[in-house]
């Protein structure tokens, strides 16, 4: 399984539905502050990464929040 795969899956999770890599955005999905909370929870738990919660609403498909979560990665 990739890394967008991974993705997919966390936010598959969270809104208990199929997600496209970067056609599914977060509000579209009826996301609120309680689930950009979980999104960033999981993806600590799948990728070891803290991410800050306005990374969601600034990154709000599954393929950006990936992009954020690799330059963490870079970084640390």
């Amino acid at each position: 399984m990739d890394d967008l795969q991974r993705m997919r899956k966390v936010w598959e999770f969270i809104f208990g539905q199929s997600v496209a890599d970067d056609a599914d955005f977060f509000t579209d999905l009826d996301g609120d502050s309680m689930a950009a909370a979980a999104l960033v929870h999981h993806v600590a738990e799948e990728f070891g990464v803290s991410l800050p919660l306005f990374e969601v609403f600034d990154r709000p498909t599954p393929a950006e929040l990936l992009a954020a979560v690799r330059e963490q990665l870079s970084v640390g």
